[in-house]
């Protein structure tokens, strides 16, 4: 079975842009989609219909299809997904990946591609074919204006760049680029334990070029973490406050789309949609760290977020999808930082910038008071929260062996809450520092 290793197919989100100096305006928000940005593997045919059929429940409109290889395994599984987004409508579109290892230039998915932009499920951005990448930094400008016109059509070229240093002149020296994404919406593993916020990441650099190139395009990031621990690659980009203080900042941004990273990225840990068996059948190594480790309790906050972002509002206007008082999701390590997995032969992450401590999101109905969030671990209050209505994010530290509960109370009364499958320990034989996901819909 195969499955492409390259560095991600991203939960890809591409949202509208609010620009935060002007009122906001509802049609601009709803005049542009999110989108699930999906690793291509060998993935059967009734499993990408189940994928499409939840992205569309969570409110996404298209997934982005990052594809390495043009053997059979991953051009039957793209087939599988266009004949569903056909049948269901649903939209696609590619994201190639142009890491070094992969394609020698672009000229070389250009036949592939283009019986594709005429199919009804192909998305358009404002009438124009969206291609993404994952990298091509190494492709210079001609090679990209001369791949746009061997597509032909009217087709949007924005790359998702990774290895480049951001710069604000980037347009100039690459003007067949349509717009930027940059991938990179985690701090640097030895930025250490910060926050996520435009300083720690490239967001601020490819927003100002942006700015000085009227007419292109941004998508900027959004993921819980990256942790990868899998076929010689030993990292960790924090993820304890990213998510859940990204999607508030985002919805105050002036991004044109939204990646979210990642669907189905098992390997390197920030996937938020199913992890199916087929693509990893043998890989033994992955599933270590994966299997047990469900991560689709993220989605009882994004669908919230989609839908506020479709409406043009802000975090405070982040409510519960489920017709509920409360709806939310928290996440944790099951290895505490110091804890002991020398049998690991791969070890842990150096720098490991990771902190014992749960993270999360509660979200509130609108008329809901005097609600509070309760973390427990062991037998130990970890942090208590009065919750506003709508949003609210929290990282209570000191983590340490135990089971991980959160609970909601109005009053004595339990209205909603989630326990981990899992309990926090202080030794194991893989050093794992995957988030354990616990969602709950209350």
């Amino acid at each position: 079975m195969r499955f492409l290793a390259g560095w991600s197919v991203a939960a890809f989100a591409v949202l509208a842009s609010c620009a935060p100096s002007a009122p906001l305006n509802r049609r601009d928000c709803t005049s542009k989609g999110i989108f699930a940005h999906y690793m291509i593997g060998e993935i059967f045919e009734e499993h990408t219909k189940k994928d499409i059929q939840d992205a569309i429940d969570l409110g996404l409109d298209a997934f982005a299809l990052n594809i390495n290889s043009l053997q059979s395994w991953a051009t039957n599984t793209v087939e599988h997904l266009f004949k569903n987004a056909d049948d269901l409508g649903f939209k696609l579109f590619f994201s190639f990946d142009f890491g070094p290892d992969n394609f020698g230039d672009p000229s070389e998915v250009v036949d592939y591609l283009k019986p594709f932009l005429s199919r009804p499920s192909y998305y358009a951005h404002n009438g124009k074919q969206l291609v993404t990448t994952f990298g091509g930094e190494q492709f210079d400008d001609g090679k990209i204006s001369q791949f746009k016109s061997n597509v032909g059509g009217n087709v949007l070229f924005i790359p998702g760049l990774y290895n480049l240093a951001p710069s604000a002149d980037l347009f100039s020296k690459n003007p067949s680029y349509d717009g930027v994404f940059g991938w990179n919406s985690w701090p640097s593993s030895s930025a250490g334990n910060v926050e996520t916020t435009p300083e720690t990441t490239d967001d601020a650099v490819w927003a100002q070029a942006v700015s000085n190139s009227p007419g292109k395009l941004r998508i900027a990031g959004l993921s819980p973490v990256n942790f990868k621990h899998y076929a010689g690659q030993n990292w960790y980009r924090r993820g304890e406050q990213n998510l859940e203080v990204r999607m508030a900042a985002l919805l105050k941004d002036q991004a044109d789309m939204i990646e979210i990273q990642t669907w189905n990225d098992a390997p390197e840990s920030h996937y938020i949609g199913n992890i199916w068996d087929e693509p990893n059948t043998g890989n033994t190594e992955a599933q270590g760290w994966y299997k047990g480790f469900d991560h689709t309790g993220y989605q009882q906050v994004i669908k919230a977020f989609a839908k506020a972002w479709h409406n043009c509002e802000s975090a405070e206007n982040m409510v519960p999808t489920n017709g509920k008082s409360v709806q939310g999701a928290f996440w944790h390590h099951t290895l505490t930082v110091d804890g002991d997995c020398s049998a690991d032969p791969k070890g842990k992450p150096n720098p490991l910038p990771a902190e014992d401590s749960v993270s999360g999101v509660v979200l509130a109905a609108k008329g809901s008071a005097g609600l509070v969030a309760v973390v427990n671990n062991g037998d130990k209050e970890l942090g208590k929260l009065t919750l506003k209505e709508g949003y609210n994010s929290f990282k209570f530290d000191n983590l340490s062996a135990g089971k991980v509960q959160l609970e909601v109370w109005d009053g004595s009364n339990l209205v909603g809450g989630g326990y981990s499958n899992q309990d926090v320990q202080t030794s194991s034989d893989i050093c794992n520092y995957n988030f354990q996901v616990v969602g709950f819909p209350g």
